[in-house]
């Protein structure tokens, strides 16, 4: 069993992209990281298991055509978005009752995405700070260096390839998941 609470929840998110963004840190002219996915699964500590899960798509409202680039990268498609989008006020509410009061997770500070979302949006998130921490600080003490890897990718610290679909934020919950498997392994 890891250093992590009993039960606790791994999440992801995607959001809006387009071909440099990333490097130039989302600088263009109407670039804004709106949240497209959220995807989380509840983990039992003690059998490393998921017991639960949760993905919600998010209509963007500042960018609501999905770049191509985006569509390619996730495999989110833009009919996906509008049969069965949200506004991001919705997806948010959906989460935080989903939630609950369990630690949540993430590799690298995705609540910092929520939060960005929550400035455009003009309200305030709402979740405790201290509800959120960093799984890299698990990885990163048992000697992975988590600085080479993203969420999606955490599987070849262990020699091994992830099966599931990249950039996804459920398959990238899992496949955190599956990196703690791994880990505690060792």
């Amino acid at each position: 069993m890891l250093n992590l609470p009993p039960t606790f929840i791994l999440f992801d998110t995607e959001q809006t992209a387009w071909e440099g963004s990333l490097q130039r840190n989302w600088s263009g002219p109407n670039e804004y990281k709106e949240i497209v996915q959220i995807g989380a699964i509840k983990v039992d500590n003690e059998k490393l298991i998921e017991t639960e899960s949760f993905t919600v798509f998010v209509r963007p409202r500042l960018n609501p055509e999905l770049s191509t680039y985006f569509i390619e990268l996730t495999g989110i498609t833009q009919q996906t978005i509008d049969k069965n989008g949200v506004d991001f006020l919705s997806a948010l509410d959906q989460f935080k009752k989903w939630c609950g009061q369990i630690p949540i997770y993430s590799y690298g500070g995705d609540e910092e995405n929520l939060k960005e979302n929550c400035e455009l949006e003009g309200i305030k998130l709402p979740f405790l700070s201290a509800q959120f921490h960093d799984i890299r600080d698990i990885f990163d003490l048992n000697g992975i260096a988590t600085d080479k890897y993203y969420s999606s990718s955490i599987m070849e610290a262990f020699g091994k390839k992830s099966s599931r679909q990249a950039h996804d934020g459920l398959n990238d919950a899992r496949s955190i998941l599956d990196g703690l498997v791994e880990l505690n392994k060792k």
